[in-house]
């Protein structure tokens, strides 16, 4: 997915927000499992004050509570997932299409969190998935993944500001 149709689409499911909450999922000990995570750290205090950055780590469930307190009108998580693709790679996943995703670090399955968060609160949910080309054990991100990490970035941190430009 080109990073110009990303911003298209992610334009079209962020159709009058009130408050977003961006949800980093991964663990920081496998390599590119820390997409999530990078992700988020890169954005924070790059973000509108109506966006919330939430490091879940590999229990993004543990964060049900500052959720529905926060009451975001959207969501978008973040994470690693196999998806076929090339190292890099990233797509975009709509909430009904995450169950046949294998991602494997988390102690309760991704699509179990978000039917959860869609029957308990009143909030539009989408995935932002990429490609590891490893996720076994070790702390840094291989090049293809950083360098997604730093083009999407720039590309949300862009987004973000003109989605509450006005």
């Amino acid at each position: 997915m080109t990073y110009d149709k990303l911003e298209n689409e992610l334009l079209k499911f962020l159709n009058k927000p009130t408050k977003i909450v961006l949800l980093g999922v991964g663990s920081e000990f496998h390599s590119d499992d820390y997409f999530g995570l990078e992700i988020c750290r890169r954005l924070r205090k790059k973000v509108p004050k109506k966006v919330t950055i939430i490091e879940a780590g590999v229990s993004p469930e543990n964060f049900t509570g500052q959720l529905r307190k926060i009451n975001p009108s959207h969501i978008i998580i973040f994470d690693a997932a196999d998806m076929n693709l090339e190292p890099g790679s990233i797509k975009l996943i709509n909430s009904s299409e995450i169950r046949g995703l294998s991602i494997s670090t988390h102690h309760l399955p991704l699509n179990l969190f978000i039917d959860y968060l869609e029957k308990t609160m009143n909030t539009s949910i989408i995935f932002i998935g990429i490609q590891p080309r490893s996720i076994e054990y070790g702390e840094s991100l291989s090049p293809e993944v950083k360098n997604t990490v730093l083009n999407l970035s720039k590309v949300l941190e862009k987004l973000l500001s003109k989605v509450f430009e006005n």
